[in-house]
């Protein structure tokens, strides 16, 4: 016994999370945690920084360069012939070396969709170039180039007399977008990890502190109370959350305390209790089992009754019959003395007989004593008895009783018969079901019980005949098919009816109707 008592406690102390493990690996998932977060924090944001430059520098490359296409372009129109300006290469360098993003500087004319350089800053000269030239006098826009390794250009025409007679091609180059890329990247893989090492550890340092050292108190003070030291105490290092935690358990344990020495108290009324509660089921069990061997003796007294009261029936018609016969005899004038006396012997024999019957057919219908009886009160009883079998078969009681004056009636067997009839729908619903007993009043004032169930119900051949003694729906060996023939007997012993209706596949309802106490019992009602 305590080998296995000692194993049963100690398999829900294993199952326990143990908190100071859940305490170490707070420590050490709050700071990987935090290092996480912030990692993609500034990371994020570095990203984010590192791409608007660029792109802002990208926009800032590009408006350059058209402005400054656009304003070589301008100045070709209104200045002279470009065809014959010497110092026009010059000019065009004074462009360049005022951005120093730019690469070179072209100009060239166009005549049928032919370019020519006019002059240009640069000695290699490509043909991209050349048709981009060719592309912007066709379309008398701005337009631009796919870049080649970081080398763009953009063609601007230009104008002389109304007409568009060339264009003006700007190359300038984004290395230096790529540049600043590469070392903003490796600012950002740098200081990224020693931004987030040192937070990490000065977070770390104050959650020792603020959070780690407050809760390892509280922890032991739970360790102590799981000892069943409900003395212990936590710590109150601070009044903030963590300190309001510490307060909180600390009054829980005072009170938890008190409640432990009233619980004390209370089981010991508790037991009080519960024996005598124990003691009232073994009393309802017993009850239980007196009803159920007082309903079986009714069974067998009931068939012995039946036996009886056919037998008498059966013997007493001939026996009249002899009897009569041989009184005839006696009267007869030619009968010898002799024989005559031997009939009065006969006669005194049947005589007997007769009696014997006689008395067989008063006891089975022996008068049944009655007294007032609160049907409710009865129904709660057969309720209780049948409890057991309405579990174990699934079947869920429907109980409505009614407000309904007394009936005069022996209470046992009218419990027996109601019983005989429930355990009759039970025996109907094997699979569960639904049984509704109700009871109140009927129209004629008389006082009636309704019993439905939910079961296999009874065949239409059999419903006319089954309150007939022998008659069940059973499988053989399973019922006497006396059950409802004890009843209706009882009932009618009564001054009561009982009627049924049953539909196979749906069910039965058992109708009840018997006099009140304030109303007169028919005398044809005194025999069962």
């Amino acid at each position: 016994m305590k080998t296995r008592g000692a194993g049963s406690d100690a398999s829900p102390r294993q199952s326990r999370p143990n908190v100071a493990k859940l305490l170490v690996s707070l420590r050490v998932r709050l700071p990987l945690l935090v290092a996480l977060v912030l990692s993609v924090v500034i990371g994020a944001a570095g990203y984010w920084e590192l791409r608007t430059f660029q792109t802002s520098i990208t926009a800032d490359l590009v408006g350059v360069a058209r402005s400054t296409g656009q304003a070589v372009a301008d100045d070709l129109e209104v200045g002279d012939d470009p065809t014959r300006r010497d110092d026009l290469a010059d000019s065009l360098r004074d462009f360049a070396y005022a951005v120093p993003s730019i690469r070179s500087i072209l100009v060239a004319s166009v005549e049928n969709d032919t370019p020519t350089v006019v002059a240009s800053t640069s000695s290699a000269e490509g043909q991209d170039w050349l048709a981009l030239a060719r592309e912007a006098v066709k379309r008398d826009e701005i337009v631009t180039a796919e870049p080649v390794k970081q080398i763009h250009l953009v063609g601007v025409p230009t104008k002389r007399d109304g007409r568009v007679w060339g264009a003006v091609v700007v190359t300038y180059s984004l290395a230096s977008v790529e540049e600043l890329r590469r070392q903003g990247r490796v600012v950002v893989l740098w200081f990224v990890p020693a931004a987030v090492l040192l937070m990490t550890l000065v977070l770390d340092l104050l959650m020792r502190r603020l959070v780690h050292r407050p809760i390892d108190g509280i922890r032991r003070t739970m360790q102590r109370v799981r000892a069943r030291d409900l003395g212990a105490r936590a710590p109150v290092l601070r009044h903030d959350e963590i300190g309001a935690v510490a307060l909180g358990l600390n009054e829980m344990l005072a009170e938890l305390e008190g409640v432990n020495a009233s619980l004390q108290e209370r089981i010991g009324d508790a037991t009080s209790e519960l024996r005598a509660k124990n003691e009232e089921l073994v009393e309802s069990y017993q009850r239980v089992f007196a009803l159920r061997e007082a309903l079986a003796r009714a069974d067998q007294m009931a068939a012995v009754g039946h036996m009886a009261a056919s037998v008498a029936h059966q013997v007493g018609t001939p026996l009249n019959l002899i009897s009569g016969y041989v009184q005839m005899i006696r009267e007869d004038e030619g009968v010898d003395s002799g024989v005559t006396r031997r009939l009065e012997i006969v006669q005194e024999q049947i005589a007997k007989v007769t009696s014997i019957v006689r008395a067989m057919l008063d006891h089975a219908r022996r008068p049944v004593p009655k007294e007032p009886t609160d049907l409710g009160e009865l129904l709660r009883r057969v309720y209780d008895v049948a409890r057991p079998k309405l579990d174990a078969l699934g079947v869920r009681l429907d109980l409505a009783i009614a407000a309904v004056p007394p009936v005069m009636a022996d209470a046992v067997q009218l419990e027996l018969a109601l019983l005989n009839l429930v355990t009759n729908s039970l025996d109907a619903m094997p699979s569960g079901g639904v049984m509704s007993v109700s009871l109140g009043p009927n129209d004629n004032g008389h006082v009636r019980i309704e019993v439905a169930d939910t079961g296999t119900g009874i065949a239409p051949d059999l419903l006319p005949r089954i309150f007939e003694p022998w008659v069940t729906t059973k499988d053989a060996g399973r019922g006497t098919g006396l059950g409802l023939s004890i009843t209706r007997d009882v009932l009618t012993g009564h001054g009561g009816t009982i009627s049924v209706q049953s539909e196979v596949g749906v069910g039965s309802v058992f109708t009840i109707d018997l006099p009140s106490a304030l109303e007169p019992v028919p005398a044809g009602g005194q025999s069962a």
